[in-house]
């Protein structure tokens, strides 16, 4: 999600130029829609991750890995469908995109012991940004530079899939996970 986000964020200008928008006005509609859909998203992710839970034990990664996994093809459509329409789509994606913020923060909570709690979340947002943002905006760079920015976002569509894939694979060891530090700490 981070490698996503933030690769589409740095390099939107470059897209929105391509697709004959003028940045100027669309990167701050890009913005709003970073900020709306994050927000409903983020909130809403959590709480079907809740509703799903007590019948899903993993309910955390699927719901993360079906945000990622749906906004593949909304995103996709976005960038050949036609303006003020790819807003729209723009929009859904990133709403996709974020609905593993809840349910991932939760996993991690709920799998750290509470003595290295702290350190698991510091880590996990040095691993994201290191495998996000970092590798994001040159990744993207370079499939743009030897294609188009199309393509480079369609490589990122790619990125998004395979994250959910990690998601769903992960989903068999997160309730046994869980549950050995729910029994470690109520030792």
């Amino acid at each position: 999600m981070t490698f996503a986000v933030a690769g589409i964020g740095f390099w939107v200008a470059e897209y929105l130029r391509f697709r004959g928008q003028p940045p100027a006005g669309a990167k701050t509609m890009f913005g709003a829609i970073l900020v709306v859909a994050g927000l409903t998203s983020t909130l809403f992710g959590g709480w079907l991750t809740d509703k799903l839970r007590p019948k899903i034990p993993s309910a955390d990664f699927l719901v993360s890995a079906a945000g990622m996994i749906i906004a593949c093809p909304i995103f996709a459509a976005g960038l050949y469908i036609p303006f003020p329409l790819a807003w729209v789509a723009m929009f859904l994606a990133i709403f996709c995109l974020f609905l593993n913020t809840g349910p991932s923060n939760t996993a991690i909570a709920n799998v750290s012991l509470p003595s290295v709690r702290a350190m698991a979340f510091a880590l996990n947002i040095f691993v994201i940004h290191v495998l996000g943002d970092l590798l994001a905006f040159p990744s993207i760079g370079f499939v743009a530079s030897h294609t188009d920015i199309r393509i480079a976002f369609l490589f990122v569509t790619g990125i998004m899939f395979l994250s959910g894939v990690i998601w769903l694979a992960g989903m068999k060891f997160l309730p046994a996970d869980a549950a050995a530090v729910e029994k470690a700490t109520a030792a």
